[in-house]
C-alpha cells in the first residue's frame, strides 16, 4: 500500500514559486538582461539603509503595545 504524503499547500505554492522564479532568472541570463551581481549587492545594501531604520521602529512600537 502506498504511503501519501499530507497536502501542503504552502510549500507547493513556494515550490511553483521558487520555479517561476528560476525560470525568469534563466530568462533574464539568456537574453543578457540579467544585471551584473555587483549591482544586485549594491541595491541590496542600499535598500537595506533605507528600510531598515524603518522596520526597527515599526516592530518596536508593535512590541511595546
Amino acid at each position: 500500500m502506498a504511503k501519501f504524503e499530507k497536502f501542503d499547500a504552502g510549500n507547493q505554492i513556494r515550490g511553483l514559486t521558487e520555479a517561476a522564479r528560476q525560470i525568469i532568472a534563466e530568462g533574464l541570463i539568456r537574453d543578457g538582461k540579467m544585471p551584473p551581481f555587483d549591482q544586485v549587492v549594491a541595491a541590496i545594501t542600499e535598500t537595506q539603509k533605507e528600510y531598515r531604520p524603518r522596520i526597527l521602529a515599526a516592530r518596536q512600537k508593535k512590541s511595546a503595545v
